[in-house]
């Protein structure tokens, strides 16, 4: 049995994070998979249902068309990585994640 756990990388987080703004058809809720591969050719899959926080635009600013997220809460999720071999062991982290899907400070 192989116990090599894989960690994720900053780059494997935001991969993720960007594959959920590409699919949401709701501003403030995503339900749904995502993929990226990560190094090695691993298929992170990320399967969630997501609150997205985010604040009103600014009216006097003609260049903010859309609201930031500024907060995410989790109904549910699930995260695997699959490797060749089938399943490996992983680090992901939430918290570290949304930190990736956060789009204002």
């Amino acid at each position: 049995m192989n116990s090599t756990i894989y960690k994720l990388s900053d780059e494997d987080y935001a991969a993720l994070a960007e594959e959920i703004r590409k699919k949401l058809h709701f501003p403030c809720y995503f339900s749904g998979v995502v993929e990226a591969v990560g190094r090695e050719d691993n298929i992170l899959r990320l399967t969630a249902s997501l609150i997205l926080y985010r604040r009103r635009p600014d009216k006097r600013n003609p260049d903010e068309s859309y609201d930031s997220i500024y907060a995410v809460s989790a109904v549910w999720w699930d995260f695997v990585c699959e490797g060749e071999e089938g399943i490996i062991l992983d680090d992901f982290d939430f918290e570290r994640f949304t930190k990736h899907l956060i789009e204002e400070e």
